[in-house]
């Protein structure tokens, strides 16, 4: 799968991956501290993931946690009761979930044509906070 442009298509990635592996997206009610959650089983032959997304958590924040969680997925992150919120899974995983979800390549070049946080926040369909921490990263602010 190839990503070319803004917004990135999450239904798409989870379809693509659909493909090659058990996989189940699903809205859960939690509590707001809650943003999601990944468990995956072994059955057999069978690795199935689920990946759970807090209902009540407005639409672009689902979109991160979703993308976050995938993150945890593909780079084989196992929970651990000792992780935090600061732990390196969890930095990893949102480094991927910004990559995912706001390709610094394509950023770069929608950034020259317009460097509005909230339009182009709109255009990756990112929160400006998200927005605004990869253009830092990226160096672009």
């Amino acid at each position: 799968m190839r990503i070319v442009g803004a917004p990135v298509s999450l239904q798409k990635v989870i379809e693509h991956l659909q493909k090659t592996r058990a996989l189940d997206v699903r809205r859960i009610e939690a509590s707001e501290k809650v943003s999601g959650l990944l468990v995956v089983s072994n059955q057999l032959d069978t690795e199935y993931a689920t990946i759970g997304f807090n209902a009540n958590h407005p639409w672009c924040r689902r979109r991160f946690t979703i993308a976050h969680e995938i993150g945890h997925l593909l780079l084989g992150h196992t929970c651990n009761d000792d992780d935090g919120d600061d732990s390196h899974n969890e930095t990893e995983a949102n480094f991927f979930a910004a990559e995912l979800l706001m390709p610094r390549k394509i950023l770069k070049k929608d950034f020259a044509i317009s460097p509005e946080i909230p339009t182009l926040a709109r255009l990756y369909r990112v929160s400006d906070q998200s927005l605004s921490i990869q253009l830092m990263t990226a160096r672009l602010i």
